[in-house]
């Protein structure tokens, strides 16, 4: 057997990719700061939420060595039919306001910073509330360990398309990773269970639970067009040992500048009913 072509092959295909290498400078680019939005008018249904958040940043360049910036001077206010709602800084970029959210009703932000006007627009989503919590046991895989994890029940209306986000607290920790898993469990819309119980449903199996902790489980109903957008989100920054990191990119929120649309803002204004349950363990 003649065993020379297959070795010259070999060879010539190891030149021929030594020969392709050459070194790759990418020019990026800085850009202008950009106004960054978040917060969500909350309705609670199960809980009394009188006071409204929103947080206000500025955005920094890629490559310089700045951290995003509180925003402490712009107007914001949220207004409902004929009502008005202003809202204060109290510090580090967060500005809020008192007032109890309605269901089924249309909130409009408008912030003034910078000599810009930006506008978002939501309507009140009502949802379900969470049952009950429970602890479940699941098996390790992929070389995870496995344990105790927080499982809720409720029930999905039949009656309407519903889209869920779902938080977990354990000892007042705010934990949930953007994995490619969780993309499907902590954002879900009920295409697959509509009108049914979800029983002992598990959003987050990264972090087991021991004895002694206190969890807490919150429940948002959401908009279509936020559930895609936070969808948008885990898509971009998620990972996998499979398919490696998510080439960067932006991900367009609601919050439209209506003095310059090139000056286009980041984030999301969203108006959401929530059910919190928590459970000493």
């Amino acid at each position: 057997m003649n065993r020379t072509a297959p070795i010259i092959l070999a060879l010539a295909c190891t030149i021929a990719l030594t020969s392709c290498e050459r070194e790759i400078n990418l020019d990026l680019k800085n850009t202008f700061p950009k106004l960054v939005v978040e917060g969500n008018i909350l309705l609670g249904l199960d809980t009394l939420i009188q006071q409204q958040e929103i947080k206000l940043s500025r955005s920094a360049d890629y490559t310089g060595p700045d951290m995003p910036q509180p925003v402490t001077n712009a107007t914001v206010r949220v207004t409902e039919g004929s009502n008005t709602y202003e809202f204060v800084h109290v510090g580090n970029g967060l500005y809020t306001s008192d007032f109890i959210a309605l269901p089924n009703k249309e909130y409009k932000l408008v912030i003034d910073y910078d000599g810009d006007r930006y506008e978002a627009v939501e309507t009140m989503r009502n949802g379900p509330v969470i049952d009950s919590l429970a602890v479940v046991f699941q098996e390790g895989a992929f070389g995870d360990a496995g344990g105790d994890f927080v499982a809720l029940n409720t029930v999905d209306p039949s009656d309407q398309v519903n889209y869920y986000m779902w938080r977990l607290l354990i000892n007042n920790a705010f934990l949930m990773n953007a994995t490619p898993g969780n993309r499907y469990r902590s954002i879900q819309k009920d295409e697959f269970f509509n009108g049914q119980p979800l029983i002992n449903y598990v959003p987050s199996d990264e972090f087991p639970v021991l004895p002694g902790d206190l969890v807490e489980m919150q429940q948002y109903s959401i908009s279509e067009q936020m559930y895609n957008y936070y969808y948008a989100i885990f898509n971009l920054t998620a990972a996998s040992s499979v398919t490696g990191d998510v080439p960067p990119g932006r991900v367009l929120g609601n919050v439209v500048n209506k003095t310059d649309s090139e000056k286009s803002a980041l984030g999301y204004f969203g108006a959401c009913s929530i059910s919190i349950k928590t459970k000493q363990l």
